[in-house]
């Protein structure tokens, strides 16, 4: 059921573009002289130059949004190792011995605080 549904809908968008085509050739069907830098080709269809015209568009929004996505993609690739390279110096930073700890494993020992002694004339 669920492949016939889904033929039903390919076959669906396939006609509505062939309709859409179609639709798109009979409306712009004049002739016209293009009048380019270097090349004036005369007597082009009309849905031809406007098809050309949106496919080049086309073309050079991908490779703006292509350069782009491949920009975040490094940037991304960059964080990503930074990341490994922090995650693994957290965890050397947590297998490191703590400070006072017996070498043979015994109970923690803590060191004595430092107390400075304040005389009378370091109060004044």
């Amino acid at each position: 059921m669920k492949r016939i549904v889904l033929g039903a809908g390919v076959l669906a968008i396939f006609v509505a573009a062939l309709w859409i085509g179609w639709t798109f050739r009979a409306g712009n069907a004049g002739r016209v002289d293009l009048d380019l830098i270097w090349l004036k080709p005369t007597d082009v269809e009309l849905w031809w130059v406007l098809l050309l015209a949106i496919g080049l568009g086309a073309l050079l929004a991908g490779v703006v949004i292509g350069f782009a996505w491949l920009k975040a993609r490094l940037l991304n690739r960059r964080y990503r190792t930074r990341l490994r390279r922090l995650e693994k110096e957290v965890h050397e930073l947590r297998s490191l011995p703590l400070v006072g700890a017996e070498p043979g494993g015994g109970e923690l020992v803590e060191p004595e605080p430092v107390v400075a002694a304040a005389t009378a004339a370091d109060r004044s």
